[in-house]
């Protein structure tokens, strides 16, 4: 019998959805959001399991990552797309959501989305941080400047070196 899987994901903890065929529901529970919590609580379910449904997050990349490992099969949902399923249930709690990914999974019903591999994700986690310094020295520049235009004093910055070094920067 197949079975499908609706993974509710928040920062703490996973809500779990387990229907089988015909949509009834076999299982529903809470697990921490880490892979080995959520494998013990799939793996009783692993060779029966036809899909398992884990919406877009902070901890989507990881736990696709883990779980694919495992040989699930996972499929990685936009959670802004969902939301507007998710949104006509009268009562919206984590165990809802997951038996609603549960019903998605088992429909078929739904948008699969392209998890970026380890290296790219590694890559963001670094740029992510830089642009927002980036923005943020520009902004103080910005704001210094204004400032003090504003009591007549013009202020020009100097540019900033690259790693090749270039004539005219300060060091």
């Amino acid at each position: 019998m197949t079975v499908y899987a609706g993974l509710d994901v928040s920062k703490d903890e996973t809500a779990i959805c387990i229907r089988d065929e015909s949509g009834d529901i076999l299982w529903e529970g809470k697990v921490a959001s880490n892979g080995d919590a959520l494998w013990t609580a799939l793996a009783p379910y692993a060779g029966d399991l036809g899909r398992v449904v884990l919406g877009t997050g902070m901890l989507t990349g990881l736990l696709h990552r883990v779980l694919s490992e495992r040989d699930l099969p996972i499929v990685c949902v936009d959670a802004r797309r969902t939301w507007a399923v998710l949104r006509q249930m009268p009562n919206k709690t984590d165990a809802n959501d997951a038996a609603m990914l549960a019903e998605l999974a088992r429909s078929g019903f739904h948008r699969q989305v392209h998890v970026k591999g380890e290296d790219a994700q590694a890559m963001r986690t670094l740029l992510r941080p830089r642009a927002l310094l980036v923005r943020q020295r520009i902004d103080t520049d910005n704001a210094i400047r204004s400032a003090l235009l504003a009591r007549g004093v013009p202020f020009v910055v100097a540019p900033l070196c690259n790693t090749m070094g270039s004539a005219g920067c300060r060091r």
